[in-house]
């Protein structure tokens, strides 16, 4: 028998004896089944209805469940015979807070729309307090369905999106390395407010030897530039000897090569020293650091550091079980790009794949920003784009890729000769700057569903919003398979909440960005 794991806002529906299974909160699944035919089907929609202006998907149940009866009908069931079962829609705190009754409006919208088709019923198992589990057989129409605390050895090990749960460590020993007293006493106040616990404070290389071996921290935060050792050498040191997840820290006039040399020696992360002791200055730094320490501090983040991510297939998120992709509903105008943390082997495996008539491309990276001359140069020759860190009013030309610079955020605005680049100064947005969702917003506003959202590595939900507007207008939302990203907590989150159309491993969404672009607009 088959087997298909049906990820939220997304259905499925097979003539094969197949086995579908989900893990539902307040969300609902419709499952489908014509005896004769022997044709079965399930949806997972997370909410009722689109907003008014929004382009219908299988997010929402009034979508879901018309196109899963489209695809049953497709596949040779009769309208006539087709039968249903309901489960979900409990009152659970699940990964999108969207209002409350969210679990009842979806059960709502399910019964309203099997009724006007007139699909009997079989049995109804909704509401209630807790998650439930479920599996299909498309063939028999067995359903086996528990709730989730019935089975709390098995729901431990996989969440609704399918992957095993994000954890981040509750308890974080951090080791400052600085050689600026004054930078030390503020790190020291930044973590110790924000409950890390910091067990030490070293001003050069050579005293954090001594601290790690007898502390044992979590993480470091390391300094570029210090005396004696620079950053950069005990970085490559500590990575052969004890591997321990690190923040670099830079001054801005750190050099691009001494970031980008970090990064490759194994450094999760980049923070600047603040120029200013502005108060709101202080305030976003503490709320990144904080952030980014925690994120450098989860589990597995050793392992991440030590292996590189196992080659996973190709995922696709459709609509159709056919395997067919979604057609675009309007001509592809621009390409935009996320991602933080972990970011960047993918966002060069992207970059070195895109065909030399790639549509404009504009890059939030907050990783890369600390070096982007030194990014572009280190790719010079291996790309068949143009790749140029963003200016303030740049018109985007087709096979070019644009970089947003450190300090802004990148919008799209739609001009007269193509879209344009327009950069503002900013304090982060979801712990980010640049934003994701600040350019990904932008973007659906100026071109609707004329663009295309990659979502790569990195902690937190920056882009995830951008992804739901995105999809909502009709334009495609890819995501960075979690498998194959250092830093699976975006790309997660936006699978969680339904909003990823395909999962992708990096090396395999430049060609899907080629098919799409060449689709006719339906």
């Amino acid at each position: 028998m088959n087997k298909h794991y049906l990820f939220p806002g997304k259905l499925a529906a097979f003539k094969e004896e197949t086995l579908i299974s989900t893990l539902l909160g307040s969300c609902v699944a419709v499952a489908l089944h014509d005896p004769v035919a022997k044709v079965g089907g399930l949806n997972h929609y997370l909410l009722a209805e689109p907003g008014a202006h929004d382009v219908p998907n299988p997010r929402y149940g009034s979508a879901a469940i018309e196109m899963l009866i489209e695809e049953m009908l497709r596949l040779g069931a009769s309208l006539d015979r087709i039968q249903a079962k309901v489960y979900g829609g409990g009152n659970v705190i699940a990964v999108s807070v969207v209002g409350e009754s969210i679990g009842q409006r979806n059960i709502e919208v399910a019964e309203r729309l099997l009724q006007k088709h007139g699909i009997r019923i079989l049995e109804r198992n909704v509401g209630g307090e807790s998650g439930r589990t479920l599996k299909v057989n498309t063939h028999t129409f067995e359903v086996i369905h528990s709730f989730s605390n019935e089975e709390a050895a098995g729901s431990a090990s996989v969440d609704v999106s399918g992957f095993k749960p994000l954890q981040v460590a509750k308890t974080v020993k951090v080791l400052i390395v600085d050689d600026s007293a004054t930078v030390r006493t503020l790190f020291t106040n930044i973590f110790q407010k924000s409950g890390l616990e910091v067990v030490g404070a070293a001003a050069d290389p050579y005293q954090a030897r001594e601290m790690i071996a007898a502390k044992k921290p979590d993480v470091l935060t390391l300094d570029i530039e210090m005396p004696r050792m620079s950053g950069v050498m005990f970085l490559e040191k500590l990575m052969k000897f004890q591997p321990t997840p690190v923040v670099m820290v830079s001054s801005l006039g750190s050099t691009g090569e001494a970031a980008m040399k970090s990064l490759e020696l194994g450094a999760v992360e980049f923070v600047h020293k603040p120029s200013q002791f502005d108060p709101q200055v202080l305030k976003d730094l503490a709320t990144t650091l904080v952030e980014k320490v925690r994120a450098a501090a989860s589990v597995n983040v050793l392992k991440k550091i030590k292996e590189r991510p196992a080659v996973v297939p190709t995922v696709e998120m459709n609509v159709s079980a056919a395997g067919k992709a979604r057609k675009k509903t309007q001509e592809l105008k621009v390409v935009v790009l996320g991602g933080n943390a972990g970011s960047a082997p993918g966002l060069e495996k992207i970059l070195c794949s895109l065909a030399v008539d790639t549509p404009p491309v504009v890059v939030s990276c907050s990783i890369v920003t600390n070096f982007l001359e030194s990014f572009c140069q280190k790719l010079k020759g291996k790309t068949k784009v143009n790749l140029a860190v963003g200016k303030d009013g740049d018109f985007m030309r087709m096979g070019s890729v644009y970089l947003i610079p450190a300090g802004h955020h990148g919008k799209i605005v739609a001009g007269a000769n193509g879209p344009q680049l327009k950069l503002e100064k900013g304090i982060p947005v979801a712990s980010q700057l640049p934003s994701s969702n600040v350019l990904f917003q932008s973007a659906v506003q100026a071109y609707g569903g004329g663009v295309y959202a990659i979502l790569l590595a990195g902690y937190g939900t920056d882009g995830v919003d951008g992804l739901s507007a995105i999809q909502n207008k009709g334009g495609m939302t890819v995501v960075q398979h979690p498998e194959d990203a250092q830093f699976p907590y975006g790309p997660q989150k936006a699978i969680e909440v339904g909003v990823a159309e395909q999962i992708l491993v990096a090396d395999e969404i430049a060609k899907h960005l080629m098919q799409y672009r060449n689709q006719s607009v339906f």
